[in-house]
């Protein structure tokens, strides 16, 4: 006659249940690749620092400089436009800590004020390769938190060489204003920003600006304006702010046309 062996029910219960937690010890873990560090501020947003203000002293020109600074105003006006307040909130992510929300992304969120009414910003980064990140930056009013609006996104390489990025315009027209692609070479310590302006339907549309800087020239830092109908060329000293400008539409000459460290009209030195 057989004998059987008879096993308890809360045997056959641990036993399933151990079953179960070592094959989920076993599983794959969602281990984060390398966490993207937020490129810097350059990388975004343009300098438009040396051509803020407009010189008026009696008795002196400043034709050179004035035409230079008016041909810059239209980029710093649509820049301003559309990143003052992402802006705002970038420099203020820059300094915090992400959160790891597994599957390679990470998120960096910040509550601030911005001409008296108060925001959320979350900035959103996922690890695409080994190589680059995407981002996204979403902001909205801390009393409607669900109904944000996406202002800018774009793919960061790793090593902050280069990134490209698309600008949308506001929520109540959230069409893409800008394109942007900035290169840097940290060794040379040179760098270029361009922005085109690729709104729909517009007189410009299609036009771009080029802000390059390159320690080793005389003239160390530039922007080139494509226009619909001229290009204009814009050369200057970051330290002593003198500088030249070129177009040949508008001075009816291919020559440079100089203004000092003090922004009036000069004779261009001989380089």
């Amino acid at each position: 006659m057989k004998k059987y062996a008879l096993i308890s029910k809360p045997f056959v219960f641990l036993l399933v249940i151990s079953i179960i937690l070592f094959n989920n010890s076993c599983k794959k873990k969602d281990k984060p690749g390398e966490e993207p560090d937020l490129p810097p501020q350059e990388s975004l947003i343009m300098d438009f620092s040396d051509f803020d203000t407009r010189p008026d002293q009696k008795g002196t020109t400043y034709n050179n400089f004035v035409y230079s600074f008016l041909n810059v105003a239209f980029w710093s006006t649509i820049s301003t436009a559309s990143l003052a307040l992402p802006t705002a909130a970038y420099v203020h992510l820059l300094s915090q800590d992400a959160d790891y929300l597994g599957n390679n992304t990470w998120e960096w969120t910040y509550n601030f004020t911005f001409d008296q009414e108060n925001y959320i910003a979350t900035l959103t980064g996922t690890r695409l390769d080994n190589d680059r990140f995407s981002m996204e930056m979403v902001i909205a009013e801390q009393s409607s938190p669900s109904t944000g609006f996406k202002w800018f996104d774009g793919i960061v390489r790793y090593d902050h060489t280069s990134a490209s990025w698309n600008i949308y315009m506001n929520p109540a027209s959230p069409v893409k204003v800008l394109e942007v692609d900035w290169t840097k070479d940290y060794e040379e310590n040179t760098s270029s920003l361009t922005y085109v302006y690729v709104e729909p339907g517009q007189t410009e549309t299609g036009s771009s600006i080029i802000f390059g800087k390159d320690p080793s020239l005389d003239y160390n830092a530039w922007y080139t304006i494509d226009l619909s109908a001229e290009t204009i060329e814009i050369q200057w000293d970051m330290i002593t702010k003198a500088g030249r400008v070129r177009n040949v539409n508008y001075f009816l000459d291919n020559d440079w046309h100089c203004w000092d460290s003090n922004l009036a009209d000069a004779e261009c030195p001989e380089l």
